[in-house]
């Protein structure tokens, strides 16, 4: 029996099967913009090749098959989604419009917070004017006080959603997570249309927030929604669809909004499964694809979670592995600033299509990817295993028309491109470690992705980690996609309810076993069996400070004193000590179950492919110029000595000048004094 998991990038699509043994196999084609499914369909094809058998016999012999997608993040990104029509309260209805003070410069660089002539509001998730407000009333104890005429409101909806020809309705009413009678008969009583309820979606504190991902979920949902049906029922085999926290569900059960960043959640899995069997409890987890370079933190073995997340400025709150994405991918495009006359890499990126120009695709503008093929790092004739041969000339074409503005050579200004993208990578894992109180020293850095492996050495050096650490080895572009298939299947209840310290015990006792249950009960509902664990944790903080929260494991007795020594120790870990307050009381705000029965997958083993080498090349190295490299095929059996280029299945690792490779038990690679 098979476990597969599917990942699409904004370039490749990659698929990974493991068997029962742990044995690991990995395929990877071009992804299709347009309709995904014949890139996925190309995929399974490939992968169902690499253990002998046809595609209908691989599917039949699926014990379970887990997918990740860019549907819901493409649609938002390119203001593709549904149309969409929003029900509020009454006099609550301008949520949206109003946003939070920081809504200029949410998820922004630091650079377009202070280009004021830039600072702009994104664009409306709801077509203009498609708004109902609806007279009812909950107060936040979850009393009705105002009762809802669901007739009337369902008949202004119904006017509404033919007014403005809407795909989708948005249900954000005022405490509906503390009662959600309410939207619960308005979603019953809308027409045939896409309904989100935010009690759903996101039944939490804060109406900005709660309303961002209500809507998101109506944003994303009928084209998520058609696309997993189309795609199961063209496999005609039940789908796992990866969540943004880290579980996948089945597709019947799955939020749209929870696939949004699915694919870097699924990376992050799959490093936090794999750092353990590795001998690490802290690592830098950095994916470097074609199109963008996301990273997460595993700390204690446990990926790290975030309360809120930022998309095109909005900011939703709902559990989402912490992965920052930033665009310096493989395709990321070169150019010059008009004002300054200075090289700028990204955000812009070639994509697939028509990709960098050494794909031979049409595209002509200087790529990451491009510079690698001038130095070197990346020969055109063993891209993709040699199926995908490159276009050297193009590239150097490429690059070289960027090369005479600057006054420079074709090699140096590759080299300039590669530092700037280096920079990049290493400011964004200085951002998630030292910021946060962490020292990277204490990290290991595991570097996957098709270009991951290609520029650690660069960007590793830079952010001051001194182990790099190829997961899966030649499965390490593929590692998302191994994530997504091992991933246990997941969900989180929450609970709102305010508990002072010193907490007492009976009331605390009772609201984790009322969050503990919801959670089970929805697990229940969504078909999964199997042993579930329940972990629970509280969302605590010093009372009235709502910008800033931690959260701390409930132990096993619910006991309230040994809670509140959790708050306090982690605090002055993440802040010091002087950052305690002595004379503020501690609030538990919230309790989060995580309810999980988990896949049962070994650790993954790939197929080492017999090495074979050196042979020789010439590659420009940054800081060292042209150099004589060795060029080793396959997984090394000795310790390489850089510089040197491990060329595998589906990426290649560069091994700079005095840098050593060697291979650890589990076929991954180990990149030391880089």
């Amino acid at each position: 029996m098979y476990y597969i998991g599917v990942d699409i990038g904004g370039t490749f699509t990659d698929c990974v099967l493991v068997d029962r043994e742990g044995n690991h196999r990995a395929a990877k084609t071009l992804s299709t913009k347009d309709d995904p499914v014949p890139g996925v369909l190309a995929g399974l094809e490939r992968l169902a090749g690499t253990v002998g058998v046809d595609l209908a016999t691989l599917l039949e012999r699926a014990e379970r098959f887990g997918h990740g997608t860019t549907i819901g993040t493409n649609a938002v990104l390119e203001r593709s989604g549904a149309r969409v029509g929003l029900v509020a309260t009454a006099g609550h209805g301008d949520a949206l419009a109003m946003m939070r003070g920081a809504g200029r410069v949410a998820g922004r660089s630091i650079e377009d917070v202070f280009s004021v002539h830039g600072s702009r509001l994104p664009a409306p998730l709801i077509v203009p004017g498609a708004v109902v407000e609806v007279p009812e009333r909950v107060d936040a104890s979850g009393r009705v006080v105002v009762e809802l005429d669901t007739g009337a409101a369902a008949e202004r909806i119904g006017r509404m959603i033919a007014e403005y020809q809407l795909d989708s309705v948005a249900i954000a009413l005022l405490w509906s997570f503390a009662n959600p009678a309410h939207e619960k008969a308005l979603a019953q009583a809308i027409p045939a249309v896409f309904v989100s309820s935010s009690a759903e979606v996101s039944p939490r504190l804060g109406e900005y927030e709660r309303t961002v991902a209500t809507v998101l979920n109506g944003y994303v949902g009928p084209a998520c929604s058609r696309y997993l049906s189309d795609l199961e029922s063209r496999l005609a085999t039940p789908l796992l669809v990866m969540q943004s926290d880290g579980g996948v569900l089945p597709a019947s059960a799955a939020t749209a909004l929870g696939t949004i960043d699915s694919g870097p959640a699924g990376g992050l899995i799959g490093v936090a499964a794999l750092a353990g069997a590795y001998g690490h409890d802290h690592v830098v987890a950095t994916d470097m694809g074609g199109t963008s370079f996301d990273l997460g933190l595993v700390v204690d073995g446990k990926p790290v979670v975030a309360e809120e997340h930022v998309i095109d400025q909005y900011t939703y709150r709902l559990p989402h592995l912490d992965v920052r994405s930033v665009a310096c991918g493989g395709g990321s495009i070169a150019w010059i600033d008009g004002a300054t006359g200075g090289l700028r890499v990204g955000p812009a990126s070639a994509g697939s299509e028509p990709g960098p120009a050494c794909y031979g695709r049409g595209g002509v503008e200087p790529t990451v990817t491009d510079a690698d093929v001038v130095l070197g790092l990346l020969r055109p004739e063993a891209f993709l295993d040699g199926r995908m041969p490159l276009d050297r000339d193009a590239a150097v074409a490429a690059v070289g028309r960027l090369a005479t503005r600057l006054g420079l050579t074709a090699e140096e200004t590759a080299a300039g491109i590669l530092r700037i993208n280096n920079m990049h990578a290493a400011t964004v894992i200085r951002q998630q470690t030292v910021e946060r109180g962490h020292d990277p020293c204490d990290f290991a850095l595991y570097a996957y992705g098709g270009a991951g492996p290609v520029h650690a050495f660069g960007y590793a050096a830079e952010s001051g980690v001194r182990e790099v650490v190829i997961p899966l080895g030649g499965g390490a572009s593929t590692l998302s996609a191994y994530g997504i298939a091992s991933g246990d299947v997941m969900l989180h209840r929450e609970l709102d309810r305010s508990l002072l310290a010193p907490f007492d015990g009976p009331a605390l006792a009772t609201a984790v076993a009322e969050v503990r249950d919801a959670a089970l009960a929805d697990l229940a509902a969504t078909g999964v069996t199997g042993d579930a664990h329940v972990e629970i944790d509280a969302l605590m903080r010093y009372r009235e400070q709502l910008m800033h929260s931690l959260e701390i494991p409930v132990p096993p007795t619910a006991d309230g004193g040994t809670l509140l020594a959790g708050f306090d120790k982690e605090y002055v870990r993440r802040y010091g000590d002087g950052g305690t307050a002595l004379f503020q009381a501690v609030e538990v705000f919230a309790l989060r179950a995580r309810v999980s029965v988990p896949a049962g997958i070994p650790v993954a083993r790939p197929e080492l492919s017999a090495p074979t080498g050196p042979a020789q090349t010439d590659v420009y190295w940054p800081g060292h110029g042209r150099t004589g490299t060795d060029v080793y095929r396959g997984t090394p059996e000795d310790m390489i000595t850089g510089p040197a280029l491990v060329e595998l299945a589906h990426t290649t690792v560069a091994v700079p000048h005095g840098a050593t490779l060697t291979a650890g038990p589990l076929g991954e690679l180990r990149l030391k004094e880089f």
